[in-house]
């Protein structure tokens, strides 16, 4: 295994620089110590400096569903970050439970040093808990209020549907289907209400029986999209709010031999692993979930190194920005 000694060597610096950038001191080479970590797998024995330091070298990572690829990156993304400084991560699931949130914290939380989550409600009681912890706390993908008191890392929701949108109405389709998920979440409300007012904008209103809402699932997806084929509303465009939900969707429509992009156009928030490999690859807004991993790990492992100290800086919102990958799962409606 790689040592000290090594880590030194490849970055061409001292050992006195390595220890003293993974006792969490600011040095002149420390992306060059970095990177050389990374590539030679180097992890520092976190046991004794937890010892040393007063502290355990770990992170507890909550997240609603580590089986949707997005969770998945993200948590590649901390960990890549985390080990670098010789941190260990701690994952788990909360099922998008409050009280699964509950007792996943109170049996890690005096074993890790920091909590990155997804929060499974967006209240209040979620914020005292946070609060209660008295560890530093980073929110990804959702937040805990206008003022939550913790630093956040998120992506540019609103500018993803906008993009969904106005791509859908450059193709020419003005009936279309939605299936959107929970709206007492940030993703579910804002990707929601923006492709809706984006719509609206063009002119153009959506019946209410064309609008599906319900949880962030492969089975809500594969539910509504049911309906919105039973129940004819003359769409020629589908927007799915997350890769879940369009996986089950296009189970259905798959099923009922709908013909993408023939019938219908189909493009849905996030990427998913076999979008691409569909034998009509899925059209999609991409979020940067190892890049908001990197962000949030970077946040927390700044506030444990200066826990408890009152010159720490103010706390910090970063916004991701999103982007349209266009493949072949949208055309121009079928009429035109």
């Amino acid at each position: 295994m790689a040592n000290i000694h090594d880590v030194a060597r490849l970055a061409g610096v001292s050992i006195a620089s390595v220890s003293r950038m993974l006792a969490g001191e600011n040095v002149r080479s420390a992306e060059a110590i970095r990177r050389a970590i990374t590539d030679l797998g180097y992890r520092p024995n976190a046991s004794a400096r937890g010892l040393r330091l007063g502290k355990h070298h770990s992170i507890a990572v909550i997240v609603p569903d580590i089986s949707n690829p997005y969770f998945a990156a993200l948590v590649r993304g901390i960990e890549e970050r985390a080990m670098t400084q010789g941190f260990r991560i701690v994952v788990a699931s909360s099922d998008e439970q409050f009280s699964a949130e509950q007792e996943l914290l109170g049996n890690l939380i005096d074993a890790v040093d920091a909590v990155a989550i997804v929060p499974a409600e967006e209240g209040d009681r979620t914020r005292r808990m946070l609060a209660d912890l008295n560890k530093p706390v980073v929110l990804i993908d959702r937040t805990v209020g206008d003022e939550p008191g913790f630093d956040l890392v998120h992506v540019d929701n609103a500018s993803g549907a906008e993009a969904a949108a106005n791509y859908l109405l450059s193709l020419g389709h003005r009936n279309f289907g939605i299936i959107s998920g929970r709206q007492d979440t940030v993703p579910g409300r804002v990707r929601h209400q923006v492709f809706l007012q984006t719509l609206a904008d063009a002119g153009i209103q959506v019946p209410a029986e064309a609008v599906k809402i319900g949880e962030f699932s492969r089975d809500f997806g594969r539910h509504a999209a049911q309906e919105l084929i039973d129940n004819p509303t003359g769409m020629t465009a589908v927007f799915v709010g997350n890769n879940t939900m369009a996986q089950g969707a296009l189970l259905s429509l798959h099923a009922a031999g709908v013909s993408i992009p023939g019938q219908l156009s189909f493009l849905c928030f996030d990427d998913f692993d076999l979008a691409e490999l569909l034998p009509a690859p899925v059209t999609v807004i991409s979020r940067p979930a190892i890049a908001e991993g990197h962000a949030a790990a970077d946040l927390l492992l700044q506030r444990i190194e200066r826990f408890g100290d009152p010159t720490q800086p103010p706390l910090e919102h970063k916004v991701l920005p999103v982007s349209l990958t266009i493949r072949q799962s949208c055309a121009a409606p079928a009429s035109n």
